[in-house]
């Protein structure tokens, strides 16, 4: 296992997965599916478990209530994503490279993923709040999993001085800002754009 596998597992402690628990997956399932046919606002707790086919206390058994449930489906589809992040960066050549390509794939991919595309449609009101004060442990994991990566380039190049924690916060906030603004020059949907951001921005600082 990799180390950026093993701070990809750790993203999911917050939320004790529980090992086994069928019944959890198919709740998490649920809700993945029904959010994004009807958005965050118009599924109720009701609706997950009728379509895991569970009862409605199962359901509050496994999550208190929805926003634990909300932050719950997010988390594992991140770490999902880190996942095949992960194998696609198998194929590139340095460590500075990878970084950069980890930074274009985790902003193109996020972009289309059918959940944010759907909270970009029916859930505007939420997702700013949502996605920049609920969602610190999601924030933490990022910078950890991104200073994680950069102390390990810093072993096999040279690169900034600056502390890996910063830049680690600096390319999360970046992309944080193409998601929630996707239009302009720096736009998320064109994987030209994100990687010209990558090559003319963020490798000169890397580098130092």
């Amino acid at each position: 296992m990799s180390r950026n596998t093993a701070a990809s597992n750790a993203l999911l402690q917050g939320i004790q997965l529980p090992e086994g628990d069928k019944t959890y997956v198919k709740i998490l399932d649920a809700g993945l599916a029904l959010f994004i046919e009807f958005g965050l606002r118009r599924t109720t707790m009701e609706d997950v478990a009728n379509r895991a086919g569970v009862g409605r206390a199962t359901a509050y058994r496994r999550f208190g209530d929805k926003d634990q449930l909300i932050h719950a489906v997010i988390l594992r589809e991140a770490k999902r994503e880190l996942d095949l992040i992960e194998q696609e960066l198998n194929a590139i050549e340095g460590g500075l490279n990878k970084l950069l390509e980890s930074f274009v794939l985790a902003v193109t991919r996020a972009h289309a993923h059918p959940l944010w595309r759907r909270l970009q449609t029916s859930d505007t009101e939420i997702i700013l709040p949502f996605f920049t004060q609920g969602l610190w442990q999601m924030m933490a994991f990022f910078r950890m999993f991104l200073a994680t990566m950069l102390e390990r380039v810093k072993k096999e190049e040279a690169i900034s001085d600056l502390s890996t924690e910063f830049l680690a916060e600096l390319m999360l906030r970046l992309m944080q800002s193409m998601l929630l603004s996707p239009e302009g020059v720096m736009n998320p949907s064109d994987e030209a754009s994100v990687r010209k951001v990558a090559d003319q921005c963020l490798r000169p600082l890397m580098a130092g």
